[in-house]
């Protein structure tokens, strides 16, 4: 009798909670892209006159430009460095150990995030901030390692291209409906709820790592195949299968060129 892990029900089931572990980080990350007015508004705004519906003083946190995009450049520069040991430890250490990891990093960082918003006008906020920016960076990009990993794992030789599809529409959409809902709820409940907010959908990411992991651990004893990958990961790594990777380099060559080259055009 064939077991439930054997049938296509349960692969589908286990896509369902991986493609939730990034909905909210993706959500939470585009937040301050929203929020770009409030978070360089005025601290205070004693002399605010309305012209034509429109008040002329938004109240925020009292970012300059600087210290703003200095919120999106410590989790790129963040995503770059910490993803490569990130892939290592998750190689060596399984896929239960880092959708926990870093899930539990994704929550932990955007609660910061939030909890800096508290200290508006104080030399708390930007230190808090970016700590809390910096720690979602390193759970939000090592996330999706874990979730690639674990469609590659459950869809291999099935609909691979499918569940890769449908991880990624999960994620865009996450990203897509703050674009849509953040401002109208930033609106009727001030930042500090928004902020909270966005936490909030990174602990769903979290409970949806716990029960990807509870599916993900029941299947390969199901299918007998625990004890065979993690034997298979205590392998050594040696300088030749970097070489050997000549098309996963290429690849990354590819990306980074067209990727960011279109980026750096689209910016003049």
């Amino acid at each position: 009798m064939a077991q439930p892990a054997e049938k296509a029900y349960y692969r589908f089931l286990v896509l369902f909670f991986n493609c939730l572990l990034t909905f909210g980080s993706y959500f939470c990350f585009d937040i301050p892209s929203v929020l770009q007015d409030q978070f360089q508004g005025n601290l205070t705004c004693p002399n605010a006159t309305v012209i034509n519906g429109t008040v002329d003083c938004v109240e925020g946190l009292g970012m300059s430009p600087q210290q703003y995009n200095l919120l999106y450049a410590i989790y790129a520069w963040t995503n770059a460095v910490v993803v490569i040991l990130a892939g290592f430890l998750i190689d060596k250490l399984g896929n239960r150990f880092g959708v926990f990891l870093f899930s539990f990093l994704c929550v932990l960082g955007s609660s910061l995030f939030a909890l800096g918003s508290h200290f508006r006008g104080t030399s708390y906020l930007l230190p808090l901030m970016l700590t809390g920016r910096l720690l979602f960076g390193s759970g939000n990009g090592s996330l999706t390692i874990v979730q690639n990993r674990i469609t590659a794992f459950w869809f291999k030789g099935k609909e691979l291209a499918l569940a890769f599809g449908v991880t990624l529409a999960f994620s865009r959409l996450g990203s897509v409906l703050n674009f849509f809902l953040t401002e109208k709820f930033e609106d009727k409940y001030g930042m500090q709820w928004t902020l909270w907010g966005g936490a909030l959908l990174c602990v769903l990411g979290f409970v949806s790592a716990i029960i990807v992991s509870a599916l993900d651990k029941i299947g390969m004893r199901q299918l007998g195949l625990d004890g065979v990958i993690q034997e298979e990961s205590r392998k050594v790594v040696r300088l030749t299968d970097f070489m050997l990777m000549s098309t996963a380099w290429v690849r990354c060559l590819h990306t980074i060129i067209i990727g960011r080259g279109l980026v750096f055009i689209l910016s003049f």
